[in-house]
Formats: C-alpha cells, structure tokens, sequence
C-alpha cells in the first residue's frame, strides 16, 4: 500500500470518526429500543437481543474513552509526535463505527432469519 492510500484511509475513517461521535450515542438507543420493543421474544431471540445489547454497550464505552482522549489532545499542551495523532483517534473511532454498524447489521439479519424460521 502506498502512503497516499494509507493517508487518505487514516482522513476518511477520521471523518467517520467525527461523525460517530454524536452519531453512536444516537444509534445506541435506536438499537436498544429496537432491541427491547418485541416483548415476545423467543430463546434465540434473547440470545441475539443480549448479543446485540453487549456491542451497542462497548461500542459506547469505547466511543467514550477514545472522544475523552481526543478531548485531551485537543485541550491539552502536548498531543502527540504531530497532528497525525489526532486524526489516529478520529480514525479509531471510525473503525469502532463501522464495526458497530456491520454487527449490528449481522445480528438484524440473523433475527430475522429467526423470525421466519419460526413462522414457518
């Protein structure tokens, strides 16, 4: 991979980041509501809705402690070697996003391949 690649992947994923940041929060309590709404839920079901409860659950706690780094990076005196390590935070918190979506997305298709199972 050139540097340019790895560059722009480091500025896009910080850019999701950024968006994460107050997209997360608002995504967690979309999927815990979903989560909690069915209240029928059947043995696989709970199974999946636990699974679905422990990411929502670390994936905020790690959205919170990479924001609380970048927090202070940004007010304090030193950040790091260059401003490569901000944008390194952003981008972690990008690849905790995207991997927060992409499970949440496995575990919604599974259900539903629960749910239809069961209906038939």
């Amino acid at each position: 991979m050139s540097t340019s690649f790895l560059g722009l992947l480091i500025y896009l994923l910080g850019f999701i980041g950024l968006i994460s940041v107050g997209l997360l929060p608002l995504r967690f309590w979309q999927v815990l509501r979903s989560v909690f709404r069915d209240r029928s839920l059947r043995r696989q079901r709970k199974v999946l809705a636990v699974f679905a409860v422990l990411v929502a659950t670390s994936a905020l706690w790690s959205d919170v402690r990479i924001t609380v780094r970048i927090f202070k990076c940004l007010t304090g005196s030193y950040c790091g070697p260059n401003v490569a390590s901000g944008w390194t935070y952003l981008a972690m918190l990008g690849v905790i996003y995207l991997a927060f979506e992409t499970i949440i997305f496995v575990i919604r298709k599974v259900d539903q391949a629960v749910v239809d199972k069961i209906a038939m």
